[in-house]
């Protein structure tokens, strides 16, 4: 995970700042998104066994998406936390 946010970010993630890091996520979203809609679906039911790479990248990409969401609003509480402090 750090590695693709590294290269996403064409340097170390935590080198950019909060608005760089949004943007960045925001654009891996929206790309996600894009994906999904450009996708064309088949009308029959797939089974486990018959899910595309493409299929298991896009379920990795929004677990991984949630998992930066919720870093980043774990590190917006501790800097709340230490602006009150």
């Amino acid at each position: 995970m750090k590695q693709l946010l590294n290269a996403s970010a064409s340097g170390k993630i935590k080198l950019k700042t909060h608005d760089e890091t949004m943007e960045l996520i925001e654009n891996m979203a929206d790309s996600d998104h894009a994906i999904l809609c450009d996708r064309a679906y088949t009308s029959t039911k797939k089974s486990l066994l018959e899910l595309t790479s493409q299929d298991a990248l896009l379920d990795q990409n929004k677990l991984l998406a949630k998992q930066i969401e919720t870093l980043i609003e774990t590190l917006n509480k501790l800097l709340q936390k230490l602006h009150v402090a």
